[in-house]
């Protein structure tokens, strides 16, 4: 059974397009609804599932998704239904002391700490990073819907061995294109 580190934009897009969610799908950059529909499918099933989510120990990403979500939004909702059922496996990693940067920034290896360059991005990956190294433990990716940041590090993140689930494939291989191509 695989583990998730779930990007915040994955609760964002999913919260958007489910019906009972009051956060409106203008509010996210998928502007497909085919494309954000995928994302809002994954979710679902993710909730009706026995897969597990991954979070580090300190909270840093469950604030990030309270932060950006309310508790009325389908993305909360979710992350709380896997707290209840005992969903939810806790990662402890080290932090960097980065005044300059306001969310917490986490310690990664070379090349990554270097490759990495969305810092509140580092507790995804530190996160994943410790689930993957547990012995015995079951494996762990990142799940990801439209940053296109992830294209940028998929070479490094590889050779790691951490492997980004994208949702919308080409719509958000697209939009790197697009960024790239400027």
């Amino acid at each position: 059974m695989t583990r998730h580190v779930i990007d915040t934009n994955v609760l964002i897009v999913a919260s958007g397009e489910h019906p009972e969610s009051p956060f409106s799908s203008q509010n996210h950059p998928v502007n497909d609804p085919m494309e954000s529909g995928k994302v809002l499918k994954w979710l679902i099933d993710f909730e009706k599932g026995n897969r597990r989510m991954v979070v580090d120990v300190d909270w840093a990403i469950l604030n990030e998704y309270q932060n950006k979500l309310t508790d009325q939004d389908y993305g909360a909702r979710v992350v709380f239904e896997k707290m209840v059922r005992g969903q939810i496996d806790y990662m402890e990693i080290e932090w960097v002391d980065n005044p300059a940067h306001p969310a917490k920034v986490a310690v990664l290896n070379k090349p990554l700490d270097t490759v990495i360059h969305d810092l509140a991005d580092t507790k995804i990956v530190s996160t994943c990073l410790k689930a993957i190294d547990q012995v015995n433990g079951p494996g762990c990716n990142i799940v990801n819907a439209c940053d296109t940041d992830w294209y940028d590090w998929q070479e490094a993140l590889g050779v790691a061995g951490v492997y980004v689930e994208q949702l919308i494939e080409e719509w958000s291989r697209n939009k790197w294109k697009e960024h790239h191509d400027r």
